[in-house]
C-alpha cells in the first residue's frame, strides 16, 4: 500500500475543466480588518517554467515525528472527472484531492479532525464562519492548527505574487477576509483555495493581537493547481506541521536550558524567546537546538555537535531536556529520519534506519518511561 510520503510527491492526476466563472468576496464584516500589505512572498517561478516554493525560510523544519506521520498508510482519490462550475465544486475538489489525502498523516501523530462551514472552539457568539478549519484536542479542548477558506477564481495570483494587492480592489478585499478569518479563529496558518490556485498565508505575529496590525508581516506561498513544482498535499501538509508546532509551543510548560528561561515563545510558531543581555533572539545562547523525541514525540533540547539531551550536559541537571508539551500518542511508533521531499530514500536505507532506532532505543530508553501528555 501507497504511503502518506508517497502521495504528497505526487500531484493530483484526475481530470479538471474549470469553468472561469469568478464570485467576488465583499464581506461587510471584513472591513473591520486591515488589508494585508506586508507581504513576504516566497514563492517564484522557476527557469523551468514551474512555479517553486521555499518553505523552510519561513516554516520550522521537518522532525522525527513528520517521518512517523509520512510512513502511514495512505490512499490515492478515486479516478473520476471534474467540473469546477460553483464555488462548492472547488471545496469538494480540494478535500477530496488534496485534504483528505494529507489527513491519512494526521490520523494518530497526533490526531487532527477536519471540520466544516463551523465556528471557532470556545466561540459562540460570532456569525461568520470559514469554511474549513483544523483541530488538535487536547484535555478536552480543541485547538486550531489550520484554517482554510474556499472561493470561486478569485485569486490573481500576480497581484499576490508581486507582494502586492493593495491596487487590485478585489485582492484587498479578499486580504481583509483572511486577515478577519485568522484573528477570529487566532489561526496565523491560513490557506485560500479558488480552484486554479492555493493561497497559502502565515502571520508572523508574536501575540495574537498583532495579527489585527496593518504592518503585521504575513508569509506568502501562490501555488497553481497546474505548474507547481511542489504539490498542493506537500504545501498543505507543511502549514498543518507549523500549526502543530504552535500549538505544542502554546501548551509547553515553563523549562530552563543551560540555565536559561525563555523569556515568552512567538505566537506563530511557539518558538521560544530568549532574552540575553536584554535581546530577544529565537536561538538559544549556549548553542541548544531543539527536536523532537522520535518515540514519544516530545520537544526536546540538544547541544550543537553532541548526541547527547541536555540533561547530560553538565549546565542542566534537573532532567528537562524534554519540553512538557502535547505529543504523539503514547507508546505507539519510533522515529524516522528527517523528511526529504521530493527526494524520497530508498527502502533499504529505510530499513536499515529502522533497525538501527531500534538497536539505541533498546539500549537508551528500555526502561524509560513516557509522562509526558498525549493526544487523545
Amino acid at each position: 500500500m501507497a504511503t502518506v510520503y508517497d502521495l504528497l510527491t505526487q500531484h493530483s492526476t484526475n481530470v479538471v475543466h474549470n469553468t472561469h466563472y469568478v464570485t467576488q468576496s465583499n464581506k461587510e464584516w471584513a472591513r473591520n480588518y486591515h488589508p494585508i500589505r506586508n507581504l513576504v512572498v516566497h514563492s517564484y517561478h522557476g527557469g523551468d517554467g514551474l512555479v517553486h516554493a521555499d518553505f523552510d525560510s519561513a516554516f520550522l523544519g521537518s522532525y522525527e515525528d513528520d517521518g512517523m506521520r509520512m510512513d502511514e498508510p495512505a490512499m490515492a482519490p478515486n479516478k473520476r472527472i471534474w467540473r469546477l462550475e460553483c464555488e462548492a465544486d472547488c471545496e469538494l475538489w480540494f478535500h477530496t484531492e488534496v485534504s483528505n489525502v494529507v489527513l491519512a498523516g494526521w490520523n494518530r501523530y497526533p490526531q487532527v479532525t477536519q471540520t466544516s462551514h463551523t465556528k471557532p472552539p470556545r466561540v459562540e457568539n460570532i456569525p461568520e464562519e470559514v469554511d474549513a478549519m483544523y483541530t488538535i484536542k487536547y484535555r478536552n479542548e480543541r485547538t486550531v492548527i489550520a484554517i482554510g477558506e474556499m472561493k470561486r477564481n478569485l485569486i490573481q495570483a500576480a497581484a499576490w505574487q508581486a507582494g502586492n494587492v493593495l491596487q487590485v480592489a478585489g485582492q484587498k478585499m479578499l486580504s481583509r477576509e483572511l486577515r478577519g478569518y485568522a484573528v477570529k479563529y487566532q489561526s496565523p496558518q491560513v490557506y485560500c483555495f479558488d480552484g486554479k490556485t492555493l493561497l497559502l498565508l502565515q502571520f508572523r505575529a508574536d501575540t495574537p493581537a498583532k495579527m489585527m496590525d496593518a504592518d503585521c508581516p504575513v508569509d506568502c506561498w501562490v501555488l497553481p493547481r497546474e505548474g507547481s513544482f511542489y504539490s498542493l498535499r506537500y504545501a498543505l501538509y507543511r502549514l498543518m506541521a507549523q500549526g502543530f508546532r504552535r500549538f505544542q509551543g502554546m501548551c509547553a510548560l515553563p523549562i530552563s536550558v543551560g540555565g536559561l528561561t525563555p523569556r515568552s515563545r512567538r505566537f506563530f510558531n511557539g518558538v521560544p524567546v530568549w532574552h540575553p543581555n536584554g535581546v530577544d533572539q529565537d536561538e538559544h545562547p549556549g548553542g541548544y537546538v531543539r527536536s523532537v523525541n522520535g518515540t514519544s514525540g516530545a520537544v526536546k533540547w540538544t547541544h550543537k555537535g553532541e548526541d547527547a539531551d541536555v540533561d547530560n550536559n553538565e549546565d542542566n541537571n534537573d532532567n528537562d531536556n524534554e519540553e512538557h508539551t502535547p505529543t504523539l500518542v503514547k507508546g505507539k511508533g519510533k522515529g524516522k529520519a528527517k523528511v526529504a521531499i521530493p527526494t524520497k530514500k530508498s527502502k533499504k536505507a529505510k530499513k536499515a534506519k529502522k533497525e538501527e532506532s531500534k538497536e539505541e532505543d533498546e539500549d537508551k530508553d528500555k526502561d524509560k518511561e513516557d509522562t509526558y501528555p498525549s493526544i487523545d
